[in-house]
């Protein structure tokens, strides 16, 4: 039952070396690109980021609450376009949470990691993943969720 999926997630901040396989991957991203959006304006941008030097590299965003990009096999950057549309925010929180149900029912862990509004070396952390990552300036990063294999 889906309550017991709920019931059991937890925040995973450590992961094994265990890549994902390309299937569960493609899972975890159809979950946040079928979640619901304001009025369907599908203003979410779901960046998947494989290269694990990348992934290490985006830990350097902000100051603390890192960690889990150390160890994580897979991440997301969870973006949007504020000029589709005004609730953005609530869009991709809602792909956000429906990417780690989904990992949590595939058995895999996941832990969100807050950008918007956050800084590191007084930068903000924003300006830093659209940066590494090579983002649209319009873009508006809400987060990174870090995926792997739990310990």
């Amino acid at each position: 039952m889906f309550i017991d999926i709920v019931r059991s997630r937890k925040s995973c901040r450590l992961f094994s070396d265990v890549p994902l396989e390309d299937g569960e991957i493609d899972l975890i991203m159809e979950a946040g690109r079928l979640a619901p959006s304001s009025r369907q304006l599908k203003d979410v941008r779901l960046v998947p980021v494989r290269d694990e030097g990348l992934i290490r590299r985006l830990a350097l965003c902000k100051d603390s609450s890192t960690t889990p990009l150390e160890t994580a096999t897979f991440a997301v950057i969870v973006a949007a376009d504020p000029d589709v549309c005004d609730v953005w925010i609530e869009d991709a929180s809602i792909a956000t949470i429906m990417m780690q149900m989904e990992a949590e029912d595939l058995g895999i862990g996941s832990c969100w990691i807050q950008v918007r509004l956050r800084t590191g070396n007084g930068t903000p952390a924003e300006d830093f993943v659209k940066r590494e990552a090579g983002l649209d300036g319009n873009l508006k990063v809400l987060s990174i969720v870090a995926f792997g294999r739990k310990p």
